[in-house]
């Protein structure tokens, strides 16, 4: 698999990913073939869709306003991790552990780093919805065949630092079932899916970086994908039940949950 990193001018609300993209692609010399993959930062989709919010603008409430002291965040910042959260289970200083579109991750995949002004990024509001619409203009402009995954990036449990994360893709199916298959022995696997959008957001992370690197797009060549046109990104996750990890936290512990969107009482 190669992996071919594309730098780009600053994104601004409103710009046109598929016109950043292929000036990106122009000026690095590449081009597209059939079967490629374009990885895309989720905080380059989210600015362009103008999904970003002032904190000056936020009013935070009493939910808020207590996590905010109880985990050492600006209110502000909270209220807004608040309103994209499913749920909220509990946090460290600076973060809390949330659900968001079936993901557990932090604050909700709002980020304050490389957001302008006093603003914050939160995820698009329906990344599934813009993978497919990326993919498909994509594929007009350039008459190829092709495949695209939003990353942004997590933690992972117990393991310090950050790595990819694939919230939404198109155009590949996202994960490979391996059970039924023999082993090295012959024995058959029984619980093993890879999950291969997740393995080309982690490797395209790398490139992509957290900090200044300007490169929200990454032509990913060779992958070891199966490409369809079914709708199938939202089968990259599985229920809270059948998790090993976010099962093992009794629904008591909720700080917050979406119910008739009513939050339940922060217990203390």
């Amino acid at each position: 698999m190669q992996l071919y990193p594309l730098k780009s001018k600053l994104f601004l609300p409103g710009d046109s990913l598929v016109a950043g993209f292929v000036g990106s692609l122009s000026a690095a010399g590449l081009t597209v073939k059939n079967g490629d993959i374009i990885a895309v930062a989720s905080k380059a989709v989210s600015i362009s869709e103008r999904s970003i919010v002032s904190l000056s603008k936020v009013r935070p409430r009493a939910l808020a306003r207590r996590l905010g002291r109880r985990f050492d965040m600006v209110p502000e910042f909270a209220q807004v991790v608040l309103n994209e959260a499913d749920a909220v289970y509990g946090g460290v200083p600076g973060a809390l552990l949330t659900l968001k579109n079936g993901d557990a991750i932090a604050n909700s995949g709002v980020d304050r780093k490389n957001a302008p002004g006093d603003s914050v990024i939160p995820w698009p509001k329906d990344p599934h919805r813009s993978a497919e619409t990326i993919r498909k203009s994509l594929n007009r402009k350039l008459r190829k065949r092709i495949g695209v995954v939003i990353v942004d990036s997590r933690v992972t449990p117990l393991r310090l630092g950050t790595i990819g994360l694939a919230i939404a893709s198109s155009g590949f199916q996202p994960v490979r079932d391996s059970r039924g298959s023999k082993d090295l022995y012959g024995r058959k696997v029984r619980i093993t899916l890879q999950a291969l959008a997740d393995g080309i957001a982690g490797a395209t992370q790398l490139l992509m970086g957290e900090t200044r690197e300007t490169i929200p797009f990454v032509l990913v060549r060779g992958a070891p994908v199966q490409f369809g046109s079914r709708k199938s990104s939202d089968s990259m996750t599985l229920p809270i039940k059948d998790c090993l990890y976010m099962s093992q936290i009794p629904p008591p512990r909720f700080l917050f949950r979406k119910i008739a969107l009513t939050p339940s009482v922060l217990r203390e």
